[in-house]
């Protein structure tokens, strides 16, 4: 277990000598950090901060580049614990090919009675041009109840799942989301958006507690050797919140966290809000360790599923704009009462429709209660949002939490369908607007080390597309640095703690093998695919060689 084992020894100060990125504007590079219990004491020049180290302090020199910690504004941390335990599809060519591997699964295991598999492919990845469905699965999986996990937002499940749940030809399509149907009326197994996939996913046996630990500790060590320190998780529910105030107050959790509280937006809002008791949404509770973000409220659906709500229609769908997963009215009510006790809000909303819809609400309940201050934010707006809402959003204090190896993986899908001549994830406008952009993964289902994050976010290069995807939306080596550290210490409202390497600061940071600012792309490609050299949390190493190796 990374970083465990409860209460610690204090450690003598540490003096660390390389070349250190501080992302302080007061002093932004250095060539010494002295760190004493969990902080930053002092940094500089080597003599300087030398002459202010006591007798026991160990001198350590750097192995390579130093920056701040990285932080990931939109990681599902325990997602990626919990799939290193399940079969997870992320290439695959065809049906055929999704539905051999899941046979061959199921072989090893006979008997299971449910299977979760996650589904990190795409359609268009596969030669039939279509998701399997449940005749396909059927084939393969017997009487194991087996349903693909499409990021939460949709699901697949086969005849044997469909039938314990109870969903037939006469089961309604729930607010938010709908069952794709074939030409009886018979689902498919293809559940389409959140409310619509809960219908089955609400039956799966959760993982126990044990499980969810567990996928804590797996999770943050291989967050670690990426460089990650920090992350915020959005859509947690209580026994998952369980689980990170257990791991800070056992001194476990190395990776600190912002654990966003999942707006259940199926039940009236003044039900779901009366469940959460008397800590309400409690956005802000909690130390640098585990602290309570905003309400994550789902407003549509996803560019790479086709279900995101666009202005304009789908292609080969004239009358379809996307999907309201949460109706305007309930969405209203939350984002109200969030924002009159003093609660933030981060609204998924990829569609252009989407965020303009989020903004009119944000608008509305600012004119009586200022939101600046609460930092509201948008989670991946990547299709075209309108120039006047990014300025509308500079305005009201919004932020946007970003995701570039998201578009590395749906960006050639969606211009094959749409044409690049509005390219997707617009950062360069965002920036321009004045909108504080922090950057993220949503990972497991995108690659999730910064590094290449930041590649993308320079480069604008896509799988599957030749030549760079938007390159007039490309952003400076600085900026994208500033996504992961800074923009995102921001985003998680602890931007006086983190996010930059300054006298006060906690000593988190990462050791690199290239230079985030000045080292080719191509090199930091490269860097992306391996683990970074050392990271350390609190002066603690938690991945890497430690001080004395």
């Amino acid at each position: 277990m990374t970083g465990g084992g409860g209460a610690q020894t204090a450690a003598p100060p540490v003096l660390l000598l390389g070349r250190i990125h501080t992302m302080d504007p007061a002093r932004p590079v250095a060539s010494a950090m002295l760190v004493a219990d969990d902080r930053v004491v002092s940094i500089g020049e080597a003599a300087e901060v030398r002459a202010a180290a006591p007798p026991e302090t160990i001198e350590v020199a750097a192995r390579g580049v130093v920056v701040p910690g990285f932080l990931d504004s939109h990681l599902h941390t325990l997602v990626t614990g919990i799939e290193q335990r399940r079969l997870v599809i992320a290439e695959a060519n065809s049906i055929q090919e999704v539905c051999e591997r899941i046979g061959a699964w199921l072989a090893d295991r006979p008997g299971l009675d449910w299977a979760v598999v996650g589904a990190h492919f795409h359609a268009e990845d596969l030669a039939e041009g279509r998701l399997p469905d449940r005749y396909d699965l059927d084939r393969v999986t017997g009487g194991t109840a087996v349903v693909l996990d499409r990021r939460t937002h949709d699901a697949i499940a086969n005849s044997a799942a469909l039938r314990r749940c109870g969903i037939d030809a006469r089961t309604p399509d729930p607010t938010g989301g709908h069952l794709e149907r074939d030409a009886h009326g018979e689902p498919t197994g293809i559940l389409v958006e959140r409310p619509a996939a809960e219908l089955v996913l609400a039956h799966v046996p959760a993982p126990g507690h044990q499980a969810l630990r567990a996928a804590l500790a797996q999770a943050q060590s291989y967050l670690h050797s990426i460089g990650i320190t920090s992350a915020s998780e959005p859509g947690l529910v209580e026994a998952e919140m369980r689980v990170y105030r257990e791991a800070a107050a056992e001194g476990w959790l190395t990776l600190r966290t912002m654990g966003m509280p999942l707006a259940d937006t199926s039940v009236p809002p003044a039900r779901f809000l009366a469940g959460l008791g008397a800590e309400g949404v409690g956005t802000g509770r909690g130390d640098s360790r585990f602290r309570r973000g905003p309400l994550k409220i789902y407003l549509d659906g996803a560019g790479g599923f086709g279900t995101a709500l666009i202005s304009r229609p789908w292609p080969g769908r004239p009358s379809y704009h996307g999907n309201l997963t949460c109706p305007a009215d309930v969405f209203a009510e939350l984002v109200a009462h969030c924002a009159q006790n003093g609660h933030s809000v981060a609204v998924h909303a990829v569609g252009d429709a989407a965020v303009t819809l989020a903004l009119d609400h944000f608008e509305r309940v600012d004119a009586r209660w200022p939101i600046a201050p609460l930092r509201f934010s948008i989670m991946h707006s990547y299709l075209w949002p309108a120039p006047a809402d990014m300025a509308r959003a500079a305005r009201l204090g919004v932020v946007l939490s970003s995701q570039p190896s998201m578009q590395w993986r749906v960006g050639a899908g969606i211009a094959r369908q749409f044409g690049e001549e509005v390219p997707l994830a617009p950062l360069r406008a965002w920036l321009d607007a004045g909108v504080t952009v922090a950057g993220g993964s949503d990972g497991p289902d995108f690659p999730m080390a910064p590094l290449f994050g930041m590649w993308q976010a320079r480069s604008r290069q896509v799988r599957g597309w030749s030549g760079p995807l938007g390159p007039d939306q490309a952003v400076t080596a600085a900026e994208a640095l500033a996504m992961y550290t800074t923009s995102a210490a921001y985003y998680c409202f602890a931007e006086r703690e983190r996010g930059r390497l300054a006298p006060g600061y906690l000593a988190d940071w990462v050791e690199l093998e290239v230079d985030p600012l000045s080292s080719p792309l191509a090199e930091l490609a490269e860097a992306a695919a391996r683990p970074v050299l050392r990271t350390v949390v609190g002066a603690t190493v938690v991945h890497g060689p430690g001080f004395a190796d």
